[in-house]
């Protein structure tokens, strides 16, 4: 399923946001602008600003404000994906070497914090005044997640409603917020309920759907490192549930796998164990089930070609490769 054409109905809109981005980042100092240049080159799927706007013409609005939150959703996104690959120490990000690599934690820091004021700066030309609450409200949960799963996320055997509890402080609580966002500034509450709804369940199964792909895909489709999550010491849903369900040999052994850096052979290992315990299975099905949900809150939003969008991410979501 091609991304790309999920995004037809507001491909003019991400067209123009690559220049509102371009122009809000804009600095006269040389280093900066560097910098700046780096994080518009690595820039993703742009799935929380399409999500922005999909949600605003689902709900029947438009107006230049949308592609405000759109920019601000993705700040805060590559804000927290910086601020992460300092904490585990990544060096590779969408198959470009990561900002702490080359300019060091210290910069990276800083960058980290300049987009999140960026972020702030933009919502606060936003009239409607349930924007910036919705989105800040978002943040403070992903910063109390990320806490969190440096606590409890590294636990040897996890718990899978901490785990649940963290990705979705992480993950899914922004693209809630850029549903409801996007809904409104259409000036729709009806549809903002909804549609946040919607990106709660939908940011769960993108998620669950990473984590298992971090332990299936290969290091280039996937942009990042494979087994990234094991070498951090985070404990993912497919590890926790084979964790679970092993025998008492299996699971030290699972155990020691997962405590120090794997080699090609011991990926295999840990690869077979994940399936004989159906751990990978498993947490597709939980997705597969968060997807449903996320369905299921359309339902009564108009017909259109932005909700057919939406609902055809909701199988995207766990079918994708990357």
């Amino acid at each position: 399923m091609d991304l790309s054409a999920l995004y037809t109905p507001v491909q003019e809109d991400l067209d123009r946001l690559r220049s509102v981005m371009e122009q809000e980042l804009a600095s006269d100092d040389p280093f900066i602008a560097e910098l700046v240049r780096h994080v518009l080159q690595t820039r993703g799927k742009m799935i929380r600003p399409a999500l922005v706007c999909l949600s605003a013409q689902a709900s029947g609005g438009a107006g230049d404000a949308r592609l405000w939150i759109a920019a601000a959703l993705e700040f805060i996104h590559v804000a927290s994906l910086i601020h992460d690959d300092i904490i585990d120490d990544a060096d590779l990000r969408r198959g470009l070497p990561t900002v702490n690599v080359q300019w060091g934690n210290q910069i990276a820091v800083l960058l980290g914090d300049y987009l999140f004021a960026k972020a702030f700066d933009l919502l606060s030309r936003v009239r409607h005044t349930e924007v910036a609450p919705t989105v800040a409200e978002a943040a403070v949960k992903m910063s109390q997640a990320e806490i969190m799963q440096i606590k409890y996320g590294q636990q040897p055997h996890g718990d899978e409603d901490v785990y649940l509890r963290i990705i979705a402080g992480k993950t899914a609580y922004l693209f809630s917020a850029a549903c409801k966002a996007g809904a409104l500034v259409a000036g729709n509450t009806i549809a903002a309920d909804l549609l946040g709804t919607y990106g709660l369940q939908w940011g769960m199964a993108f998620q669950i759907t990473d984590d298992a792909l971090d332990l299936t895909s290969r290091e280039e489709s996937l942009g990042k490192p494979i087994h990234s999550d094991i070498k951090s010491g985070k404990v993912t849903l497919p590890v926790i549930r084979a964790l679970r369900d092993a025998t008492p040999e299996d699971r030290d052994r699972l155990t020691r796998l997962l405590a120090g850096p794997a080699r090609d052979g011991e990926r295999e290992e840990l690869h077979h164990l994940l399936q004989r315990y159906h751990g990978i299975d498993y947490a597709l099905d939980v997705a597969g089930h968060y997807a449903r949900q996320a369905a299921a809150a359309l339902g009564p939003l108009p017909a259109g070609s932005a909700k057919d969008s939406l609902l055809a991410l909701t199988e995207f979501v766990v079918v994708r490769s990357r």
